[in-house]
């Protein structure tokens, strides 16, 4: 483990082998053919060595590194790394090691309690276009990240790469990113197996030249041919030839097959092992990474240093991850073997080594690497009772702890009703879609009605905050939530750190629901909480429930004080996106109405309908949607109005309980007949003509008139006569009217510029 980097408090400990190159080796085969490949790749974003386990990838790049002056970050994956918080905490850590300060940025963005991943990778590539000297970073073991969230931010990365950086990624598989696209832009230089696959002339090398194994051209050819030039099969063939009392009999019974090379290890390597490191290497192998300690506390011995050492010397196909010998895996086919081998001979003992090893590395902080070791050990009690313990330290990790509750049978997140409870909050948060967080909500409620005595107010809070949170169907139902576990909150005395997003969410409900002043009592409890500062989600929604309460009070300078500060803290978190970008959009889009600033007004309400669809038919979209109808209806967007409102009747249909939302429809609705009834009003006194037309559809858009021209390529006076004469026209004496007018004519269309 590592200390935490500058402005990573909130995040665990780092492992340490996974910062670090692995260590040279001496007396490797010259591969002129792979260095030249990695030497011509140098204009490209990204290098992508794909191929098979036993390729050399890793040997290849270290070499290739050794002998360039370039700066390279080297960073190894695992499966916790599916997180991208996690993710990005290694690559800023290693880049900012090249050199302290080019990381600094994106190492502060990822201690925040709230983070968007994006603005992390673009600090990270400004700090690495700052730092200006050629820069390489090593992505290895690529293969083992597979989630969707974590495979865009690589690929974000690689867009943002500045020119004297290139990412050189290892991987067994290709990553499901646009490869096709990076290819046509010349942005991707690929290594396969073909390229890395041993030559003649390379194994001639390896087995004759170093090897000193009397073997023939021809027979090295065989075995070439047979290996399909696999460099592990290979040096596999080496080790077996040396010892072979007729090499090129050998040469030609020797299969390039997985199956054959697995014989050779089981027959060769395991039975010549006496059993003390017959048992280490069997029982060691589920580990994965290990160091001696880790050993020493899983196998319940104390010897592992002395014991691992001795594998090395015995290049027992220990492989070092760091320079300083104290993490180490083994070769992954020999891992496999092994652990086959373990499964044969003692099958109940895997479940209880991951045991083990969860407990240490939960004891230490890396509670990612503890929920690996316990969903391997395959104790779905075990999973659950470390996550439960751990929920707050994976609070900034929503796909770590949804990937391991969603391995737990219901019956077990049932019995453990705090798991649901906040998996509901996290599937929000990660914008999973609706049917998952009521999945998880709806088995929060069987564990309420089964095992009621297993609920406090902190599990009722969670449950709450997603209620609140992400309102449905039943407005009203979300409320009586709301308020019951506030009430539950304050009269156990819990100082639950869901306080801040549970009042503040409800302040929100209570606002759709017209309850003014409880809206922004509750607003105010959340944003003056001592917490506010570092629950910056809840801060953003109490600060934006406090402008729409003031907005619609009139006071229109306090509202624009709060909505700035919400603006600005999802601006600083990354949360524009967010179910809390919705929210606060939504409320800017009523500031600048009641400022008379309609053209941003509408802007901010299309983000915040936007953001909304994607939670499907619910009361924020209700309401998002009569909010827009109102500003397009000022804006003199009738046609659009009506069908904006026509959408928001369609969701209240499938609302329960809406709030007062079906109330400011009928007003809304009121509203634009009477516009559409003034717009209807008098005569087209004449039709103008298309160049009057062309005038008229960017009159309907946010362009100034100075912009129309330059769009037209005409003069800004020649605009005016234009204007002039269209108003005289269609009867009206403004803009909005105009707009208004020519689109009950049906003069302008609703896909004419907004």
């Amino acid at each position: 483990m590592t200390e935490q980097p500058a402005g990573q408090g909130m995040l665990p400990p780092l492992v340490e082998s996974k910062l670090l190159p692995p260590r040279s080796r001496t007396g490797l085969v010259d591969r002129p053919r792979v260095v030249h490949l990695l030497d011509g790749a140098d204009g490209a974003a990204l290098t992508l060595l794909s191929a098979p386990t036993g390729y050399g990838k890793t040997i290849a790049v270290r070499a290739w590194c050794d002998e360039r002056s370039t700066a390279f970050a080297w960073i190894t994956l695992d499966a916790g790394d599916n997180d991208p918080l996690r993710l990005w905490t290694y690559v800023a850590t290693a880049v900012n090691r090249i050199r302290d300060g080019v990381g600094r940025a994106a190492l502060q963005r990822l201690g925040k309690a709230e983070v968007a991943i994006e603005f992390v990778i673009d600090d990270l590539a400004n700090g690495i276009g700052s730092f200006g000297e050629p820069l390489v970073v090593v992505v290895d073991e690529l293969h083992l990240v597979d989630d969707t969230t974590a495979l865009s931010s690589f690929e974000h990365f690689i867009e943002r790469l500045p020119s004297n950086a290139r990412v050189l990624a290892l991987t067994r598989t290709d990553p499901p990113i646009q490869l096709g696209r990076h290819r046509g832009r010349g942005a991707l230089v690929e290594l396969r197996a073909a390229e890395l696959a041993f030559s003649v002339s390379e194994a001639q090398e390896l087995l004759v030249d170093r090897g000193q194994i009397a073997l023939t051209g021809g027979e090295v050819e065989v075995l070439v041919a047979r290996t399909e030039g696999w460099p592990a099969g290979l040096y596999l063939a080496a080790l077996w030839l040396r010892g072979h009392d007729n090499p090129g009999e050998g040469a030609r019974e020797f299969a390039g097959s997985h199956r054959h090379v697995v014989g050779y290890l089981s027959g060769e390597v395991l039975e010549d092992l006496d059993s003390d490191m017959r048992s280490f290497l069997l029982r060691s192998s589920v580990l994965g990474r290990f160091t001696a300690q880790l050993c020493d506390a899983v196998l319940e011995r104390t010897d592992s240093a002395e014991t691992l050492a001795t594998i090395e010397r015995r290049n027992l196909f220990l492989v070092p991850l760091d320079g300083h010998g104290n993490w180490f895996r083994y070769h992954a086919l020999f891992a496999e073997l092994l652990a086959l081998e373990l499964a044969a001979n003692d099958p109940g003992a895997a479940p209880d080594l991951h045991r083990r090893a969860s407990t240490w590395f939960e004891e230490r902080g890396l509670i990612v690497e503890a929920a690996e070791h316990a969903g391997l050990a395959g104790d779905h009690m075990f999973v659950a009772n470390l996550l439960i313990r751990s929920h707050l330290q994976l609070h900034l990790r929503p796909a770590t702890f949804l990937r391991w509750v969603e391995t737990l049978p219901d019956e077990i997140l049932v019995e453990h009703p705090l798991l649901p409870a906040i998996a509901a909050i996290q599937a929000g948060r990660a914008a999973r879609p609706p049917h998952e967080r009521r999945r998880f909500l709806a088995l929060a409620d069987r564990a309420r009605a089964e095992h009621p005595e297993r609920f406090g107010p902190h599990i009722d809070a969670a449950v709450a905050v997603t209620r609140v949170g992400w309102i449905d169907r039943n407005l009203g139902e979300a409320l009586r939530y709301g308020l019951d576990a506030i009430k539950a909150l304050k009269k156990s005395g819990d100082p639950s750190p869901l306080f801040v997003p549970l009042a503040a969410g409800l302040s929100h409900t209570l606002y759709l629901a017209g309850e003014l002043d409880e809206a922004g009592g509750f607003a105010r409890a959340a944003a003056d909480h001592p917490d506010a500062p570092q629950r910056e989600a809840g801060y953003a929604v109490a600060l934006a429930v406090l402008a729409l309460v003031a907005a619609e009070q009139g006071r229109v300078t306090t509202a624009r004080v709060h909505v700035d500060a919400a603006a600005s803290l999802i601006r600083e978190n990354g949360l524009k996106t967010d179910w809390v970008g919705g929210i606060v959009a939504s409320a800017l889009a009523v500031v600048f109405r009641e400022e008379g600033e309609l053209s941003q007004a509408e802007r901010e309400a299309e983000t915040a309908e936007s953001i909304r669809r994607t939670q499907g038919a619910c009361v924020e979209l209700a309401w998002t949607l009569v909010l827009s109808a109102g500003i397009q209806s000022r804006r003199g967007r009738l046609v659009e109005a009506r069908s904006t409102l026509e959408e928001a009747h369609e969701i209240l249909g499938e609302l329960a309980d809406a709030g007062r939302i079906g109330a400011l429809v009928a007003v809304a609705e009121a509203e634009l007949a009477d516009a559409l009834e003034t717009a209807a009003a008098g005569e087209l006194l004449e039709q103008p003509t298309e160049a009057e037309l062309a005038v008229l559809r960017l009159l309907a858009s946010d362009l100034t008139l100075n912009q129309i021209a330059n769009e037209l390529f005409l003069s800004v006076n020649t605009i005016k006569t234009h204007r002039r004469v269209l108003y005289r026209k269609l009867g009206v004496n403004s803009r909005t009217e105009a707009i208004a007018r020519a689109g009950v004519l049906e003069l302008i269309s609703p896909e004419s510029p907004g």
